[in-house]
């Protein structure tokens, strides 16, 4: 039995046996996806929204501050160099596990942008407020990781 929190009465449970079969395929979206296609090409896309003036990279169908649409009109490329916000040394993987070593993860503040992005920083001595550039992977593929990090 299950407790209903709203009005506290006891639901009955059922239970199925067996398999059932679930697909789904994830998209980034129609913005998503030409920011990662931007990538491959080595290019940062932001859009700004003509309203509010507030530019988001990666770049967002609608303004989160004002509703309004952003249209194809509004993208622009971004040069790739950036302010480093803040930082974060990480001892441990996603699943828990300690690293051989220990990992930089930076907030940065691109030209361009009024949002803040998060990657690998790749300097061995970070400084708040420091400029650091975009370092490309050599293979891309349109990812996240075609951003290798920040120096």
């Amino acid at each position: 039995m299950i407790l209903n929190k709203r009005n506290q009465h006891k639901l009955p449970t059922t239970s199925v046996k067996g398999d059932f079969p679930v697909t789904y395929h994830y998209t980034a979206g129609i913005a998503g996806e030409k920011f990662f296609l931007a990538l491959k090409d080595k290019k940062l896309l932001a859009n700004t929204c003509d309203s509010c003036k507030f530019s988001y990279l990666p770049p967002k169908m609608f303004c989160e501050d004002c509703f309004d649409e952003l249209d194809d009109g509004t993208y622009k490329e971004v040069d790739g160099t950036a302010e480093l916000f803040s930082y974060s040394e990480v001892f441990y993987d996603h699943r828990g596990d300690k690293l051989e070593k220990p990992l930089l993860l930076g907030l940065f503040k691109l030209n361009g942008s009024s949002t803040i992005f998060m990657h690998n920083l790749l300097v061995s001595e970070p400084k708040i407020g420091m400029k650091v550039k975009v370092v490309w992977s050599e293979h891309r593929v349109g990812s996240i990781f075609d951003l290798k990090g920040f120096e």
